[in-house]
């Protein structure tokens, strides 16, 4: 009889456990703050928050980046990302959204407090698309040529195929549109590769190039790939090829965004990938995800 009070106030013991940390957890994701819904940057970095090279984890964010070769000779780059508030992935504009001034983007990083920065589509490139960022409508022109990634205020991706006038709204699935991009196509959909990928002209889909993406992991998780151009010793990929590879990272959804020499990997103001080359491009504009640490004082 002792022995069975004894395990039931052990089950009792451990079920208390367990409520009050899910409990914790609660009010961790609840109590994270938000950055302003605007385009400011991100909070100030702290010197005791890097924890190694291509490391940073404080509070609200965890940034951790590794590289890697393919067997077919090909550098890529993995950021891996967590953050605690939807409001750290963030978007920022060389000068505005309706301008087509560029600079480099390690400044632009620089200039908002990016812990990790991307670069993104170079919206002005086109003169079409669905160009919303932090909430604000810039252009909605949309004629079916192109795959829009839509992130939604709870920081979560959604991908409209070929998306032509009409298809994309300021919500979906009832939750606000906070950035929208305009490049594509979608490499992975429901974590398998996208082998139904619009595969236009100006993509160099079967060409070996340098080439970016975002993809979403899971709630508030995501990951950053790119990989090598075809010189200093790397082969560069083809679109299906860097699918794969993204594909095989264990992501949810993943688009594909501007390549080529606008390829930029930030990490703390500084180009990580392809150093080699002598060569810098200036953007339009970055994705980036930011530091809330201090936020709320």
């Amino acid at each position: 009889m002792a022995g069975k009070k004894r395990r039931m106030l052990l089950c009792a013991c451990a079920l208390i456990c367990l409520s009050l940390t899910g409990i914790g957890q609660s009010a961790r994701a609840e109590g994270a703050s938000a950055l302003p819904m605007d385009f400011s940057g991100g909070m100030p970095l702290k010197k005791q928050f890097f924890t190694g090279k291509w490391q940073y984890e404080d509070p609200t964010i965890s940034v951790s980046i590794e590289t890697g070769r393919t067997t077919d000779d090909c550098d890529y780059w993995i950021a891996s990302v967590k953050i605690a508030h939807a409001t750290q992935l963030r978007t920022a504009a060389a000068e505005s959204f309706d301008s087509d001034m560029v600079m480099d983007g390690r400044y632009l990083a620089k200039r908002v407090n990016a812990v990790l920065a991307i670069d993104g589509d170079y919206f002005s490139y086109t003169g079409e698309g669905y160009i919303l960022r932090q909430g604000q409508l810039f252009l909605n022109v949309l004629k079916g040529r192109r795959d829009v990634l839509l992130i939604d205020e709870d920081g979560d991706f959604h991908i409209v195929d070929g998306a032509k006038k009409g298809d994309v709204d300021k919500t979906v699935d009832g939750k606000k549109v906070i950035n929208a991009f305009y490049f594509g196509p979608a490499l992975v959909k429901d974590g398998k590769v996208n082998w139904y990928m619009d595969l236009r002209d100006d993509m160099a889909a079967e060409e070996r190039k340098q080439r970016m993406c975002i993809a979403q992991v899971g709630p508030l998780e995501y990951k950053c790939i790119c990989c090598g151009p075809p010189a200093r010793g790397n082969a560069g990929m083809t679109l299906l090829e860097f699918a794969r590879l993204v594909a095989a990272q264990d992501v949810e959804t993943a688009y594909n965004l501007d390549g080529g020499n606008s390829c930029m990997m930030i990490f703390n103001a500084e180009k990580i990938n392809d150093v080699e080359s002598e060569y810098t491009r200036e953007i339009n504009d970055i994705i980036y995800f930011a530091s809330a640490y201090g936020a709320d004082k």
